[in-house]
Formats: C-alpha cells, sequence, structure tokens
C-alpha cells in the first residue's frame, strides 16, 4: 500500500506515503498531521499521493537544515569572496538557524516561508522593531540558494524558495521613475533590463565597448569595491560576451553619448574614447560604484512600494522573459553570461514550462487543421 492513514485521536490523522529507499537502504516516507474529519484526512493523503506521483519529494536520506546551512556554506566558502560568505553566514546564525535550523529539509513549505519573511518584516529587528527589507531579502537569498543546492544534492525535489521576478509592470514603472530621477541612471536600468547584465558589469562598461555597426555590446570586466578602491576585474565567470541590442536601445545609446560629450566639454574636458560609460567625472575617468547604484534603486523601490524587488531582480526579470518567450536556454544562458547552459536550467526552470506551452502551440500551428476523415472517407477517430 503506497499510501495509508492512521488515526491519533479524535479528528487527528497522520497521512503516510511511500516514498521508496534512501541510498542507505532505509524506508522513507512523507508524513502529515492533519486535523479534521476522516473525509479530509483522505484528501490531503490523496494530494500527497499526487505530489508524489509528480516528483516532488524524494527518497532521501534526511538532512536538518542547519546541517544543510552548514554544508552550503563551506561549499560558497569555495566560490565567492570571504567578504560575501561571512555576511551570509551572520544572517544565518541571526536569524535563519533559530527558525528552521532543527527543520527537516524536505518538511520546509513555501507557505511558511512566506509568513516567516513577514513576521521578520513586522518585528524581527532589535527589540521588536520591523526589519529592513534589504535583510528580509537577504534572509531569502540564503533561503533560496542553499535549498536549490539541496535540491541538486537530491535531498529535495523542489526549490520552496523559488526565484520571484518582478512583472512587466514592476520593471516599466520602475524604468520610468529611474528617467524621471536621473536620465543617465535611466539608460543604466535601461541596460539592466535588456540585457541582463550584472550590475557591476554596467558600471565597468567603455565607449569602446559600444559596437555601433552591429548594435552589440561587450561585457568583458567588472567593478569591485577594494576598501573605498574600485577595482576593474574580470566578470563573475571570468568569460567575455557580446549582447545584441534593438534599436530603440541603441538609438538611446547614441543619445546619451552625445549627452555625455556635451556635459563633458561644458566643463572644458574632453570624452575619452575609452571613457565609462557611467561616471561620476567629466570625462568619464572614474566609474560608478555598483553599490551606489543599488542605493539609487533602493530610493525608487521605495517610493513605488516594490521594496521587493532587488536592482538584481531585474536580471531575474530578463531570464524569464526570455523563457516564457520561448528563447532557446543557450540564448538565454549566452546573454547572462552563466558558465554553462546547467547553471541557467538551474536557475530558471520554473519558465521552462510556459516555454513548453509556447512550443506546443507552435507546433501545433505548424501542423494545421487535425484531419478527421482518411482519404477514402473512413475516420480516422473510429
Amino acid at each position: 500500500m503506497r499510501g495509508h492513514l492512521q488515526q491519533r485521536g479524535k479528528n487527528r490523522f497522520r497521512a503516510k506515503v511511500f516514498l521508496g529507499r534512501s541510498p542507505d537502504g532505509k524506508r522513507r516516507y512523507l508524513e502529515r498531521a492533519v486535523d479534521g474529519t476522516r473525509a479530509e484526512a483522505e484528501r490531503e493523503l490523496n494530494r500527497m499521493l499526487v505530489e508524489v506521483d509528480e516528483g516532488r519529494h524524494v527518497a532521501s536520506t534526511p538532512m536538518t537544515m542547519g546541517d544543510l546551512l552548514d554544508r552550503w556554506l563551506d561549499l560558497k566558502a569555495t566560490t565567492v569572496e570571504a567578504g560575501t560568505v561571512g555576511g551570509y553566514r551572520w544572517i544565518v546564525d541571526r536569524y535563519v538557524h533559530p527558525a528552521f535550523g532543527d527543520r527537516k529539509v524536505a518538511s520546509i513549505r513555501t507557505l511558511e516561508l512566506d509568513r516567516w519573511y513577514q513576521q521578520l518584516r513586522a518585528g524581527g529587528g532589535l527589540h521588536g522593531k520591523p526589519l529592513s527589507g534589504r535583510t528580509v531579502r537577504l534572509c531569502h537569498t540564503v533561503m533560496r540558494q542553499s535549498l536549490e543546492q539541496a535540491r541538486k544534492w537530491g535531498l529535495i525535489a523542489r526549490n520552496p524558495a523559488p526565484i520571484k521576478p518582478p512583472t512587466v509592470d514592476n520593471v516599466r514603472d520602475l524604468l520610468a521613475a529611474a528617467f524621471e530621477f536621473d536620465p543617465d541612471f535611466g539608460v543604466y536600468l535601461w541596460l539592466l533590463a535588456v540585457t541582463g547584465c550584472r550590475r557591476a558589469e554596467a558600471c565597468a562598461l567603455r565607449w569602446t565597448d559600444i559596437h555601433w555597426e552591429r548594435s552589440e555590446i561587450a561585457i568583458r570586466r567588472s567593478i569591485a569595491m577594494v576598501g573605498r578602491e574600485r577595482i576593474e576585474k574580470d566578470t563573475k565567470t571570468h568569460q567575455g560576451r557580446r549582447v545584441a541590442v534593438d534599436g530603440a536601445t541603441h538609438e538611446l545609446f547614441h543619445e546619451f553619448h552625445l549627452r555625455s560629450r556635451a556635459g563633458s566639454l561644458t566643463v572644458g574636458v574632453a570624452l575619452m574614447p575609452d571613457a565609462f560609460l557611467f561616471s561620476e567625472e567629466a570625462g568619464g575617468s572614474v566609474p560608478w560604484r555598483p553599490d551606489v547604484c543599488t542605493n539609487w534603486f533602493g530610493r525608487l523601490r521605495k517610493e513605488l512600494d516594490l521594496e521587493h524587488v532587488r536592482l538584481h531582480d531585474v536580471r531575474h526579470f530578463v531570464a524569464t522573459a526570455l523563457g516564457d518567450a520561448g528563447t532557446p536556454i543557450a540564448t538565454i544562458s549566452a546573454r547572462l553570461g552563466h558558465r554553462d547552459k546547467a547553471t541557467t536550467l538551474n536557475i530558471y526552470s520554473h519558465a521552462l514550462p510556459a516555454t513548453d506551452a509556447a512550443a506546443g502551440a507552435l507546433m501545433g500551428s505548424r501542423l494545421g487543421a487535425v484531419p478527421t476523415h482518411q482519404p477514402n472517407g473512413a475516420s480516422w477517430l473510429g
């Protein structure tokens, strides 16, 4: 019997569904407590059976969230800078571990994560004060990335903390506000919204990276902060790439270039051919700081009551919009600058159902109307 109910008291049941044997040979079950009538418990059992059939649960060895976080932090230490890992570790120790450290990874649900975020916003700060939106977003980042790693390791079938990209309307509102706030920052945000490049990659762009005749932008570097000093370095994946832009974006950058040249000349400085696109100095000699761009974006986000949207989420918007439009994964991966297609698939697999639906519609349209009769008049359908 794959699933059964155990009555644990009046109007209280435990539903169990057999998942299979884990790699260590032990039998594994999906279990849930149900308060209600037997009919309600049976409906919950049926839902669990459907979830298992859809592959949402796996027969893995149980692991607590605390163990997962320790292993995830050890892994992150091999791929990101020490300061970033230190920030993650502080979030884990201060917020995540007290709330979920003793929980089994496979038992965590999206609903309770959303409720936890709400509780943090309402009173998760010092002395019960509201926690800043930025810190809540960092908590979500830690949960999303660690649970995604658990999925890759086969501990869970689906990540209950998925990426939630902004909507088209959200991005349009943010762009309008950015151009009103400062036209140059409007161009910066537009660049992120059409190319999907990282914030530090946009800050590192020079006018020599714009290939006007092909309407392409070469993304080869990024800006990093070392103390108070701005350092040019390779992109995150140490790989350069070229991304194509549309006619409207081409024209926008042409106007931006003319405006930058004119602004420099008004103070008697020539705009050098290799000047930074986004610079705080006349002549384009000093690039914008990525963290300052994030602060400007945060101001706009707050004014629009979109505090759940991060600057990095504009990149997620690009990826999911392209996926929904049926763009090949290889193209999306190359545009975003991922190391390989597997990275794109792992992060944005939630966009694939819409892509597959578009593929189904395309194939149906290619075949035309469905025939209902054979040439001799006999029905194909019987």
